[in-house]
């Protein structure tokens, strides 16, 4: 939160405005076109037979396209138009209510620091030992659940205003000609499948990678033999990704992720699942009674956990719909290795010295990224 909080309150929004004037006289502008590339372009030759050789019907079709193209673009500039005020309406209010709401604490005797948290310690300007349940615990607690609140609308604000205009221009060679946004609150219609892909392409990767089928078998003998790439990458749809998705330990990571949202704004962070929560005896038995058996019967929800072991996912949300639904991406870093094979043993120095770097039982790194929607009530 800290540095989103900071950038609510310090961000110059002029630049904004002066891009969305900018915008508006583009809009203008473009909304012309079409009519004068039809009168001033197709109708003389077409239609009053200035041209008529073997040519011209093919010169027809592309003044036509060429028409179309600049509608489009008239309508992805209306669109745009459109969701950067919203954004900036909402902005301003952001600003405005994080500066209230930090004003209305301090009047209350609360000390909020510069990353945005409420002094634990400090209270009426004076160092002192907060005790539980107390007025002052209660109004430090209040404060920073309001100034949380706050900071998640920008955030979100933020995020949406990102997605709804990409989803706005689109990812193909043409312009957009049925732009969906025209606010920031309208992200529900973003598909999953589109969200993976314009997340993938504002970070300028390929937004449809090739998919690979590869699953947990493949990569275990890949892992014996010491065939293909030691560093591999998945993403949405590709038989590993889906077998992460599918964990059984999924949904506590994904209710993990809403609360670190929800309680303490946190826009990115880790979530992890770990086999040796209960001892090394819950992990052993969990290996006996879960793993192996997964391995043996291709059990989906639990196959991926048995593959990967314990495990950590980084995510950042990207987004919140109107429900109340988060868009998050995920991405775990796991390594395929001797070390990890033996780790119901426990994870010591020792082990890593066993990993390999080519040949038979050698080490293979995976990078798994995908975006999805988490559900408001986390189901």
């Amino acid at each position: 939160m800290t540095s989103f909080y900071q950038e609510i309150l310090e961000t110059d929004l002029g630049p904004l405005e002066k891009l969305l004037a900018q915008w508006r006289t583009s809009r203008d502008a473009l909304a012309k076109l079409p009519e004068r590339v039809r009168d001033d372009m197709l109708t003389p030759l077409r239609d009053r037979g200035y041209w008529e050789g073997a040519a011209a019907p093919y010169a027809w079709r592309m003044i036509d396209d060429i028409e179309r193209q600049i509608a489009s673009a008239a309508k992805v500039a209306d669109a745009a138009i459109g969701v950067m005020e919203d954004a900036l309406g909402e902005f301003k209010a952001v600003k405005k209510d994080l500066q209230d709401t930090v004003r209305r604490a301090q009047e209350k005797g609360v000390f909020i620091e510069a990353s945005g948290l409420a002094a634990t310690t400090v209270f009426d300007g004076q160092c002192k030992v907060i005790e539980k349940d107390s007025a002052e615990a209660k109004a430090i607690e209040g404060a920073q659940r309001e100034i949380n609140g706050v900071v998640k609308r920008g955030i979100a604000a933020d995020r949406n205003l990102a997605f709804a205009l990409m989803s706005d221009v689109g990812l193909g060679q043409w312009f957009n000609s049925n732009p969906q946004h025209r606010n920031i609150d309208t992200t529900d219609r973003i598909s999953h499948g589109d969200y993976n892909a314009l997340n993938l392409a504002m970070q300028g990767k390929d937004p449809y990678p090739a998919r690979q089928r590869e699953g947990a078998y493949a990569l275990g003998w890949d892992y014996g033999t010491g065939s293909g790439p030691r560093d591999r990458e998945y993403h949405d749809g590709d038989k590993m990704t889906e077998l992460i998705k599918k964990s059984v330990s999924m949904e506590q990571l994904r209710a993990d992720t809403l609360a670190g949202w929800r309680e303490n704004a946190a826009q990115d962070g880790t979530v992890s699942y770990s086999i040796s929560k209960d001892g090394k005896i819950g992990a052993l038995k969990k290996l006996v009674t879960t793993d192996l058996p997964a391995i043996i019967t291709n059990d989906e929800e639990h196959l991926g956990e048995a593959f990967v072991g314990s495990y950590s996912l980084d995510y950042s949300v990207k987004g919140q719909d109107p429900d109340g639904s988060l868009v998050v991406e995920y991405t775990l870093n796991n390594s395929t290795s001797n070390e990890s094979l033996l780790h119901y043993a426990g994870y010591y120095e020792w082990l890593e010295k066993t990993n390999r770097e080519e040949g038979v039982l050698s080490t293979i790194d995976q990078k798994i990224t995908w975006t999805e929607r988490i559900p408001a009530d986390g189901k």
